[in-house]
């Protein structure tokens, strides 16, 4: 058993994380985090996210039999949290340069598994994504990406993994051929990949990438129904941290370590 704590345990996703957690063979749900004063300390953390009373509950530090944590937060929130030196797989978006310097240090003395979107589908789409820019590399590139109202940073961090990946299919620097909206005039140029960010109600994630041509349109479509699918990858990657030596992880490494079992 990998015995897990959810960081963060009382917000939206910190409750899906820990349903899943109590629904997932070879997982233990031992302890949840909020920050000092939050009005959920104390309270279960079964019933906080409907399993029913189990007799953990939600605390300001994860407990010392805590094997590996769990954090979908906010950057700042997340960096602080490297003090505990727990492996630790991170869903937090909108990390900075600085941050993840932070991170890659930490990761020096502990396993860190980082990803954007720890949903299977999404790390395995980054993969066909990278084969179709290639293929398709006179074609222009669109990528649009959709979430809820509350989101807060924009573009999502799937939205650049996935520009990204088509990028690298034609040997481009993403930084050197994003364009993020347009405005005004302004008409594509050669060789660049436009970046669209929308925010609405209930969206849980949409992103869509598409190669134009004079003559057809080829569009790749990814959709999250449910953050349930960002936190089954998340039990995957714990799993995966609770045995792997100290280092900076990806999703991708933890689908090839489970292929290769």
């Amino acid at each position: 058993m990998t015995r897990v704590a959810i960081i963060g345990a009382a917000g939206r996703m910190g409750r899906e994380l820990c349903q899943a957690a109590l629904e997932t063979d070879g997982i233990e749900l031992v302890g949840g985090t909020e920050g000092p004063g939050a009005p959920e300390l104390g309270a279960d953390l079964g019933e906080l996210c409907g399993a029913g009373k189990i007799g953990v509950a939600l605390t300001e530090d994860p407990p010392q039999e805590a094997e590996v944590l769990i954090e979908f937060t906010i950057p700042e929130a997340t960096v602080d949290h490297l003090s505990y030196r727990k492996p630790v797989v991170i869903g937090t978006t909108g990390l900075d340069e600085e941050q993840r310097v932070k991170i890659e240090e930490a990761a020096e003395n502990v396993p860190i598994v980082l990803a954007p979107n720890m949903s299977v589908g999404v790390n395995l789409l980054r993969e066909v994504v990278r084969e179709i820019s290639a293929k398709l590399s006179g074609y222009d590139v669109e990528l649009v990406e959709a979430h809820h109202r509350n989101k807060k940073d924009a573009p999502s961090g799937t939205a650049l993994l996935l520009a990204w990946a088509a990028a690298e299919g034609r040997g481009q620097d993403l930084e050197k051929v994003a364009v993020y909206g347009r405005e005004g005039v302004a008409p594509r140029t050669e060789g660049e990949i436009g970046i669209h960010a929308l925010r609405g109600g209930a969206v849980v994630g949409e992103h869509r990438l598409i190669f134009y041509s004079e003559g057809e349109e080829v569009e790749v479509v990814h959709r999250a129904l449910s953050r349930r699918t960002f936190a089954d990858g998340a039990m995957r990657a714990a799993k995966f941290a609770s045995s792997a030596g100290a280092g900076w992880y990806t999703m991708q490494d933890v689908l090839e370590a489970g292929d290769s079992r």
